[in-house]
Parts: structure tokens; sequence; C-alpha cells
């Protein structure tokens, strides 16, 4: 994957140089990864390791860091899966992990970059996501990159002991 540049960012494929003691940290925040399956791992160096050689290694995943371009600082990821060839699509995930960082509209800006990577570069139609319907940054990024809500999944999460709806949105090339 080439470097993407937007205003105030970079993205590229994540490497293992890029796993830092923060980054770590972050991954074990619970109100950082409350809306994702990481919550469920207790992390380490040697998980998150073998976590990106097997995202970035298999052909049909891609782990993205975003980093801010002044100060080279990772700050997120965004995840490509389930890359449907024959049907020109493909799946994807946001975090933001730096609670510093958000609310600055590095989520947003990272978001739509990618899009247009995927459209221009790798010829895709349709990109797909899912957040919680509880997730009210997420609901906005991906409104303000134009995605559109696709459907809802009735009490598909269990978040702290209560079940939440699942929101399917996607946008397409075109």
């Amino acid at each position: 994957m080439k470097k993407i540049i937007t205003d105030h960012l970079y993205l590229r494929q994540l490497s293992i140089k890029d796993v830092s003691p923060k980054y770590i940290h972050a991954l074990n925040d619970g109100e950082v990864v409350q809306f994702t399956g990481a919550r469920y791992i207790k992390w380490n160096k040697g998980k998150i390791l073998q976590y990106i050689r097997k995202s970035n290694s298999n052909g049909r995943s891609l782990l993205i860091g975003i980093f801010l371009k002044k100060v080279k600082k990772h700050i997120g990821n965004i995840r490509l899966f389930n890359f449907g060839r024959n049907h020109k699509r493909v799946e994807l995930g946001i975090m933001i992990f730096d609670k510093f960082e958000w609310g600055n509209g590095y989520g947003t800006e990272s978001l739509k970059a990618i899009v247009n990577y995927i459209f221009e570069e790798l010829k895709l139609h349709r990109i797909c996501a899912d957040y919680y319907s509880v997730n009210k940054p997420s609901a906005r990024i991906f409104e303000k990159a134009g995605f559109k809500i696709e459907g809802v999944f009735k009490d598909h999460f269990l978040l702290n002991g209560k079940y939440v709806d699942s929101i399917r949105v996607a946008k397409i090339n075109g």
C-alpha cells in the first residue's frame, strides 16, 4: 500500500515497529476499546505483533496506521477486511486510540482518505462497516464521510450487560 497523506495525517500499512507502550496501554483501556472486539483480549506486545503480522500477511485484510503528520505520532488504526475481489467490496473498522486526539476530526479525515484510496487505487465498488448504535462518534464520522445506513441488527452486541443494536453502513463508488 502506498502512503496516504492528508492535511493533518498520513496513513500507511502498520508495521511491527509501530508497537509502542502507549499503543499497548490504549488497547487495554476499557474506554478506548469498549466498542470493539479488542475489549475481550488482554493485550501485550506479543499479541499485538501477532495480530499485525496476521492482518497484513493473508491478503484478506490490511491493518493501516493513522499518524499525525507534524509529530509522526501513531493515533489510530483502520482495518480493511473481508476483501471480496469478485464483487469488488471490502469491510472496514476504524479506531482512534489516542484519547488526547478525540474530537479533533481525525477519524473523519482518515476515513475520507481511506475511502478515496479504496475507490481510486484499489478500484473497489463498495465499502461496508458496522458500529454500535450507542457509539455516537462513529455515527458522525461515517455520516460525514458519506456512508448511508443500510440496516439495523437489533440487540446485536452485548455491552455492559445490555444489548445494543448494530448499525450497518455502506458507501458505494459512483
